[in-house]
């Protein structure tokens, strides 16, 4: 069976370093080098947010190469669904909470053409999954120790993943606790699982 020819783009070194690293663990899937992206037959790209230089970005590359394209942010308004609509992306998913399957089932669905909701509906799905039950916005690194936590990581292991000091992690969890009105972590946690958050 013929793998599904990837090409990976984003903003920074890092993050494409990361993307690529993902879907190359993926049995089936092969990144295309970056000067090569009319031999894929997906593209997939990070962003922060979706605003007019990225879908200026996206423009020119879909000129370029018209790939399928699925876009991880954690920032997108439903109203900029018909210009994500012309630069031929097919599926928003939220940066902070895309794991390696989920990125990969969503390239698979894409290369085979798979029906999905419309952009709108799935930029309005991804605004609420990265909310809090009251509507409050998680930033992606609230999202990002809530994951941590649930997988069993203590405070100074999370410290040392998102290279930064205990005391940062403290308060993302005071403030990850805030928003869901609770009193500890633990309850945090619960709380973001269930709300299918993480």
């Amino acid at each position: 069976m013929a793998r599904v020819r990837v090409f990976v783009q984003a903003g920074d070194p890092i993050s494409a370093v990361g993307l690529a690293s993902y879907i190359r663990a993926q049995p089936g899937m092969l990144v295309v080098p970056s000067r090569l992206p009319a031999d894929a037959d997906v593209a997939l790209t990070v962003t922060d947010r979706v605003n007019a230089d990225f879908i200026g970005a996206l423009t020119k590359a879909a000129q370029a190469a018209p790939l399928p394209t699925v876009v991880a942010t954690d920032n997108v308004d439903p109203e900029q669904a018909p210009s994500l609509h012309r630069c031929r992306v097919v599926a928003l998913l939220p940066r902070s909470a895309a794991t390696s399957s989920r990125l990969a089932g969503a390239v698979m669905e894409a290369a085979g053409g798979a029906a999905v909701p419309s952009l709108a509906e799935q930029a309005e799905n991804l605004r609420r999954e990265i909310a809090g039950p009251d509507g409050a916005m998680l930033a992606p690194r609230e999202l990002t120790v809530l994951q941590l936590m649930a997988d069993g990581h203590d405070t100074p292991e999370i410290a040392d993943i998102m290279a930064c000091s205990d005391r940062m992690v403290k308060s993302i969890i005071l403030s990850a606790t805030k928003r869901f009105n609770v009193h500890n972590r633990v309850h945090a946690v619960a709380c973001a699982l269930r709300a299918g958050l993480i």
